[in-house]
């Protein structure tokens, strides 16, 4: 009986290490972030040029229809955050949004768990310039 006990202790104490260490899966911080839905080709070639800004909503649409990935672009942290559950931003795509989820800053990614739409998407180009005082 006393050989295995050292057995028992040690299976238990691997279930409890177990049941106590975090999953890549749900790894993620719950945060808040403000940022443009766009989609991953348009909003990525904009962040290499530094610009992190809303993209066109409607080329933005067509290309998260045509198959490209939903990502969030956070202008306050200058970063694109791939949206993990893609359906959830689908309706916002263009939008300037604030979104309740779990952010995973090591990958880039966010899953989503509330959208709150802040601004209507619109072309930038539709935006009238700041006048100069």
């Amino acid at each position: 009986m006393l050989q295995r006990f050292p057995i028992c202790l040690t299976v238990i104490s691997c279930l409890i290490f177990c049941a106590l260490t975090p999953t890549p899966q749900f790894a993620g911080d719950k945060s808040v972030v403000r940022g443009w839905l766009s989609d991953e080709g348009c909003a990525g070639g904009r962040a290499k040029s530094a610009i992190y800004t809303g993209t066109n909503p409607e080329c933005a649409k067509k290309c998260v229809a045509d198959g490209k990935k939903i990502v969030l672009v956070d202008p306050d942290h200058k970063r694109l955050l791939v949206i993990m559950n893609q359906e959830a931003a689908k309706e916002r795509v263009g939008d300037y949004v604030e979104i309740n989820g779990d952010l995973n800053q090591q990958d880039k990614t966010l899953r989503v768990d509330s959208v709150k739409l802040l601004e209507k998407g619109r072309a930038m180009c539709d935006v009238p310039a700041k006048k100069k005082l």
